[in-house]
């Protein structure tokens, strides 16, 4: 089958956990098989708040699934023109309310600029916005900084999208809420560093994380004495002793580390082989706040590896208008 699955993870013997993986759909079973006669052939363009995304670009459609409850929404792609001849990716806005309207959001960028177009749960309907040239983005970028980069997707952190992958200065910002596009700096370039990816702390602070070799180089957003955020580096947090105590077998030389999500303070991570990257490798967990590594599986594909976090249901949140 064509469908993608998701491998389970049998950590804890939570019986109320476990209750809820036998009772959902992690084979995605639900999504069809068929639409007007053509197989869709789904693609994962992400996960988040319990919810996947997945487009047919055999038929046109998307289709927002929540494996647990197994709720399916399927909806059009975005119109055609705003598409072409640029990068797609897709990010869903849950709603405050359990099982209420959520909205998904279609970012369409490349170095010239970037264009929103965003759907509704309850229309179907999207909502394109105008294009915006990448020179009108503010902060503007300085000289050398020309040959922004916006490859990869960006990340969804307390209702803005980043796209870290790119210019060593600045990062592009699509705020959520305005769909306005911007640029915030980025830390200090280290030598050997890799992709910096952003994400939350444990109490919902923005942070990046860069991997050089080994190691997570971990930066926090404050604000100094003058009123002013700027990026700080909170640690360095050197793994290949951890990593080689969970396989054995894993050559030092040849294994690079990439930060998939960084949710709740957690860091979510794969290793995988830089010469050849169909290799198997590991799934990772790492916890900012007592620096402690968990193997969480062996992956085979490490490529094409999607973590899935279930969203705390609304009810168990609280709720800071009722006493």
């Amino acid at each position: 089958s064509d469908t993608p699955a998701f491998r389970p993870l049998r950590l804890h013997s939570d019986p109320d956990l476990a209750a809820a993986v036998r009772g959902g759909d992690f084979l995605l079973t639900r999504l069809p098989d068929e639409i007007e006669g053509v197989a869709p052939e789904w693609v994962i363009q992400g996960c988040h708040d319990g919810r996947v995304v997945l487009v047919s670009y055999k038929t046109g459609h998307m289709a927002v699934y929540n494996p647990l409850t197994r709720a399916l929404d399927l909806f059009p792609r975005p119109p055609g023109e705003i598409c072409e001849d640029m990068y797609v990716e897709y990010h869903v806005l849950p709603s405050d309310e359990d099982r209420g309207p959520f909205r998904v959001i279609c970012v369409c960028h490349e170095a010239c600029g970037a264009q929103a177009a965003v759907l509704s749960s309850e229309t179907g309907e999207w909502q394109v916005f105008p294009f915006l040239e990448a020179a009108a983005m503010q902060p503007a970028l300085q000289p050398g900084d020309d040959n922004e980069k916006c490859s990869g997707n960006g990340t969804l952190v307390n209702g803005s999208i980043y796209w870290t992958d790119g210019s060593r200065a600045l990062a592009r910002v699509l705020n959520t809420s305005t769909l306005h596009f911007s640029r915030i700096d980025l830390p200090p370039h280290i030598e050997g560093q890799g992709a910096l990816t952003a994400g939350e702390t444990k109490d919902g602070k923005l942070c990046i994380i860069g991997t050089v070799k080994l190691t997570l180089v971990v930066w926090f957003r404050r604000t100094d004495d003058d009123g002013v955020e700027r990026w700080t580096q909170h640690k360095t947090f050197p793994l290949e002793q951890d990593i080689h105590a969970h396989d054995h077998c894993f050559d030092n030389d040849h294994i690079a580390l990439k930060v998939l999500a960084i949710v709740n303070g957690f860091v979510y991570l794969s290793t995988y082989c830089e010469p050849d990257r169909d290799l198997p490798g590991l799934f990772l967990s790492f916890c900012l706040e007592t620096a402690k590594l968990n193997k969480l599986c062996t992956v085979l594909y490490p490529e094409s590896l999607y973590p899935y976090i279930m969203a705390w249901p609304p009810s168990l949140l609280l709720n800071e208008v009722s006493p």
